[in-house]
Order: C-alpha cells, then structure tokens, then sequence
C-alpha cells in the first residue's frame, strides 16, 4: 500500500511539474502568447501518467493474483492432509470390521448347527450370508440345513449372487 502511494505521488508531483512548466511557457515572452487550452494540457497529462498508471494496475493484480493462489494452494494442503487423515480411519474401520467378521465366523463355527441356525434368523441376512461365506462347507451346510427353509433360500441367493463391485461393472 504504501509504494502504491508513494508512486503516486511521485506521478502526480511529476503532472504538476509538467503543468508549471506548459504555463510557464505560455506566459513567456517568447512564448506563442496564447495560453494552451485547459483540455489539451489534461489529455497531454493524461496521456504521460497512463502507461504509469496501467503498469500499476497490473502489479497490484499481479499481486492480488498470487495471494489467492498462495491462498488456494495454503487450502489445497490442508485438504489433502485431511484426505490422508480420512484414509486412515477408513482403513481402521475396515480394519475392525474385519476383525469383528472373523470373531463372529469363529463364534459361529464353535456352535451347535441348530442354535447357528436359531440365531442367525435373528440377525441381518446379509451379515448371516456373510458369516455362511467364511464358514467350512460341511458346517455351513449343516447350519443351513437346521435353518427355516424360506431363510436359508435367502442366504443362498446372497451367497449365489454376484458382490456389488461385480454387478456395478456388469
């Protein structure tokens, strides 16, 4: 801010000098005795500080340019850190979400085929159809022998079909 000032002062100073000196002239005595008209010495005042003037208004835009790409970019980072640090939690999650499926195939494998049976009727049938996946064919068969007939149909149309990733492709 403060060059911008002193440049214009350093142009303005420079116009008045000017003009001093166009009336000077004009009131010399060898001068051409008329006084230029007043339009004439503004568009040759105008006409000086123009190119100053517009070379300024670049700098300053150029200025105001990179500010807002230093700002854009300042943002950019956080951005992407904040992406790196909603990586890692979705990795956790998965993480978890893993470890909670193995527990559960582990918790089912343990038990009578009937009571599996029992208690995954309780429980979501994408899940059961999940826990069946992992589980060994011979006791996920049993589980889904001891299982309502209308429930282990659905299973094994979960089982039977495509995942989603697959199906979006398709």
């Amino acid at each position: 801010m403060r060059e911008s000032r002193t440049g214009f002062f350093a142009v303005f100073t420079a116009g008045l000098l000017w003009l001093a000196q166009s009336a000077s002239h004009a009131e010399q005595p060898g001068g051409s005795g008329t006084n230029p008209p007043v339009e004439a010495i503004i568009r040759d005042y105008c006409g000086l500080v123009a190119d100053q003037a517009s070379e300024r208004r670049q700098a300053q835009l150029k200025k105001s340019l990179s500010d807002l790409e230093a700002r854009v970019e300042a943002r950019l980072g956080e951005l992407e850190k904040a992406k790196a640090e909603l990586e890692v939690l979705i990795k956790r999650r998965e993480d978890l979400r893993n470890l909670a499926r193995k527990e559960l195939v582990d918790i089912y494998a343990g038990m009578e085929p009937s009571i599996a049976a029992a208690q995954m009727e309780q429980v979501d049938v994408q899940l059961a159809s999940s826990i069946i996946r992992h589980l060994k064919p011979r006791l996920a068969s049993a589980i889904l022998d001891e299982a309502k007939p209308e429930f282990a149909a659905r299973i094994v149309r979960l089982i039977a079909s495509p995942p989603p990733e697959q199906r979006a492709e398709d």
